[in-house]
């Protein structure tokens, strides 16, 4: 289940919370975004969010709600056009 907001609401939302949710996916619809989880082990599903840290945007996910199993994706990890259409991807939902 996705968010109901756009990338601007998401982002600004970030910076003035620290943290905001966008989605929670099974595996199979990350993987149709184009995630790639195959270097995460098993999994069923992820919470995705939009965080606002040490100055800069991070998308978090966490897999299976259980926090020490956690990967964050950062800007200068995939370019700032692919990130955003990383988090538009998310909110777009399905």
């Amino acid at each position: 289940m996705a968010q109901k907001f756009d990338l601007h609401e998401a982002l600004k939302k970030a910076q003035e919370t620290g943290e905001v949710f966008l989605a929670s996916m099974s595996r199979e619809q990350l993987e149709k975004s184009g995630f790639d989880s195959s270097v995460f082990g098993e999994f069923c599903f992820a919470e995705i969010y939009l965080q606002w840290f040490d100055d800069e945007f991070v998308i978090k996910y966490v897999f299976d709600g259980d926090p020490s199993n956690t990967y964050y994706e950062r800007v200068r990890d995939v370019g700032s056009d692919v990130f955003d259409a990383i988090i538009e991807s998310y909110i777009g939902g399905e």
